[in-house]
């Protein structure tokens, strides 16, 4: 009877774990795949000595590691939670040939009827036995098809998010040896910042998107992709973007780009991403003093690149003042995340 409580528990737990992770939306995954994926995260990352050569390589294949782990530990408990209910009950089933052990049984017996083979050597006697039996296959039946609904939705969802940071990288001239300053500069002195406030309203609406799709696959985080394709590297792009636009450009000459909607809302969303993931996973602990070097770097070589430029621009300490205010909000938990996940921290120069 032990046995077959411990069966009956282990199944529920199962089965909160998978609803949880395929069906509720809130970010977190059920009690099984969520610790188990943080600590082979850990585990992995310790392994393959993150920011060591080679190690970015290494960290790639974990994500599609994760997904076969995950669809293979659901059917594993499954088979295991069936195996215990039916291990005090192998008295009840008849036999083409003489039986084996008692476990081997258990196992056999749940292995045929999850996977729904019915090869028919072993039959149960009674019909408490037969619905048993056919529970076991019809949740190996139903966990197949969510586990492959689960998988397409899935890499719906990353081909979406690699996308966007594509975009942005492509965007933002990144492959050329662009940077913000660079995106900026060009914006104003080619007279199209209409054409940057409409491709930031784009970027915040593709990303709210993408922000629903991880806040329901917590697994993306796990894809370590090359730094084009990274989304945590592509968005602090953005925010150094939306940063020097919000902080540097003379409200006067370009009141839309330093006070308007697009980019401070644009700011706020991808603010909230590294924010919501630094909450979900423990970050690794930074040096506050590098973080804050770094800030008074970015923005010295910003301001000199738009004020060489001849662009209209905020008193230095005024621009100074928002733009620290602004980059205390963000740069931080985006550096902790970048580190965690395996990318590098933030650059000298965004």
């Amino acid at each position: 009877m032990t046995f077959t409580i411990l069966g009956l528990v282990l199944l529920v737990l199962l089965a909160w774990d998978v609803f949880a992770t395929v069906f509720i939306p809130r970010g977190l995954s059920g009690p099984f795949t969520q610790n188990s994926h943080h600590l082979i995260w850990k585990v992995w990352r310790h392994w393959n000595r993150a920011g060591t050569k080679g190690a970015r390589r290494r960290l790639s294949r974990l994500g599609p590691l994760l997904v076969v782990l995950t669809v293979v530990g659901w059917a594993l408990l499954l088979w295991l939670g069936f195996a215990l209910v039916f291990y005090p009950c192998v008295d009840r089933f008849y036999y083409v040939d003489e039986p084996p052990s008692r476990w081997v049984t258990a196992f056999y017996v749940s292995g045929y009827s999850v996977t729904t083979l019915g090869v028919g050597d072993i039959v149960p006697k009674d019909g408490i036995m037969r619905m048993v039996t056919v529970v076991a296959a019809g949740s190996g039946f139903i966990l197949i098809s969510v586990a492959v609904t689960y998988l397409l939705s899935f890499y719906a969802a990353l081909g979406r998010v690699t996308a966007l940071a594509y975009e942005i990288h492509r965007f933002l001239g990144k492959s050329d040896g662009m940077n913000a300053a660079h995106v900026v500069r060009t914006a104003v002195q080619a007279d199209c910042v209409d054409e940057l406030k409409n491709w930031l309203a784009g970027i915040g609406t593709t990303l709210s998107e993408v922000l629903m799709a991880e806040q329901q696959y917590t697994l993306l985080n796990y894809f370590h992709e090359p730094d084009d394709m990274a989304l945590p590297v592509a968005l602090t792009h953005v925010l150094e973007l939306t940063t020097l636009c919000r902080s540097m450009l003379a409200p006067e000459e370009h009141n839309s780009l330093a006070n308007g909607l697009v980019t401070a809302g644009t700011e706020r969303l991808t603010r909230g991403y590294f924010e919501t993931l630094a909450q979900k996973f423990m970050p690794v602990v930074v040096t506050p003093e590098k973080v804050e070097q770094a800030r008074e770097v970015h923005f010295a070589h910003a301001w000199q690149e738009l004020e060489r430029a001849g662009i209209p621009l905020r008193e230095r300490e005024e621009a100074w003042s928002i733009y620290k205010t602004m980059r205390q909000g963000w740069d931080v938990p985006c550096h902790k995340i970048r580190v965690l996940f395996g990318y590098p921290g933030l650059p000298e120069v965004l």
